[in-house]
């Protein structure tokens, strides 16, 4: 075989090859890009997984979706049976990072409602913190090193290897991190006792950008009537009294972008101190345990029914 003939018999064994795998990939569509119906879940990288699930499978399956940093990432929406609700929260994400999924999800779906989960986390920087939120990893979910690595964790998390590092089930189908599965030896009531000791708190500045973007993610949810729902996550009592007038300072702040027609709840009150001051509301100095996830979306259920009273199936009566 000479030259041209090897170099043309290897192009088409790599066209061939890499169609052939494209293909494959196109089959299994382990983000829901091209059959948009079929229950997904995460199973590595949250921000790509979730990035690519927001083309489709969150505008088509869902009416309303979760938006926040890890704060409200181990909501499990699942708890509000009534309405169909996506957590599209992500471990370390900033409002300009959720916008790529936002702008999606608005775009392409129909929804009723978005719940924003409003830590300092939300607005403390913008922009991303990563390249794993791009347009680029749209084609790569068919073929890149980061859809290999998905379908190894999938393997993985699947036939329960390693469960103590990755834990089976850590994702639902509804975008739940029950993230507390991968948490271990960590002590709520020491975590918080020592942040009080050193008189540590969340820093609560927010930056002037993301602040901006925030603002405008508002504005656009309420151009496509979409019921804006924001909440202020709860805040470790001795903490917050800590750094009460700087937590007062934000909340103040963030206040000013919602509207009479929008729904703003502070579970920082006074009224919840009875759940604030509890160590088993978190898992440590800030994360929600599975008792303080009961709480927030028990109070976000009771705004949703009366904003969106259920409805009545009387034709099993």
């Amino acid at each position: 075989m000479n030259s041209k003939k090897f170099l043309f018999t290897y192009v088409i064994l790599t066209l061939v090859l890499v169609t052939l795998m494209a293909g494959i990939n196109y089959f299994i569509d382990i983000y829901g890009l091209f059959r948009g119906k079929k229950d997904r879940k995460v199973y590595i990288n949250e921000r790509t997984s979730k990035y690519l699930m927001s083309y489709r499978y969150i505008p088509e399956n869902f009416e309303g979706f979760i938006m926040g940093p890890s704060l409200s990432a181990n909501l499990n929406p699942e708890q509000i049976k009534e309405y169909k609700i996506y957590n599209a929260s992500i471990m370390g994400a900033n409002i300009s990072e959720l916008n790529y999924l936002v702008d999606n999800i608005v775009e392409r779906g129909n929804m009723k409602f978005a719940i924003i989960c409003l830590d300092p986390y939300l607005t403390k920087d913008h922009g991303r913190k990563s390249a794993n939120i791009t347009t680029e990893e749209y084609y790569g979910a068919l073929g890149s090193t980061n859809l290999l690595k998905t379908y190894l964790l999938y393997f993985v998390r699947n036939n329960n290897i390693a469960p103590h590092r990755y834990a089976p089930d850590l994702h639902n189908t509804v975008g739940w991190n029950n993230f507390e599965k991968e948490t271990h030896n960590i002590d709520s009531k020491r975590s918080i006792e020592e942040k009080a000791a050193k008189r540590q708190y969340e820093k609560t500045e927010i930056d002037p950008v993301a602040y901006k973007e925030l603002n405008t993610t508002l504005i656009k949810l309420r151009h496509k009537n979409i019921k804006v729902i924001g909440y202020f996550s709860p805040v470790p009592y001795k903490l917050y009294q800590l750094g009460k007038s700087d937590y007062q300072k934000f909340e103040s702040d963030i206040s000013a972008l919602f509207t009479k027609n929008d729904v703003l709840i502070n579970l920082n009150e006074e009224k919840y101190k009875g759940i604030t001051n509890n160590y088993n509301t978190f898992i440590d100095h800030g994360h929600l345990s599975a008792e303080g996830q009961h709480f927030v979306l028990s109070v976000l259920e009771r705004e949703l029914k009366e904003l969106f009273p259920a409805k009545v199936n009387y034709a099993s009566n």
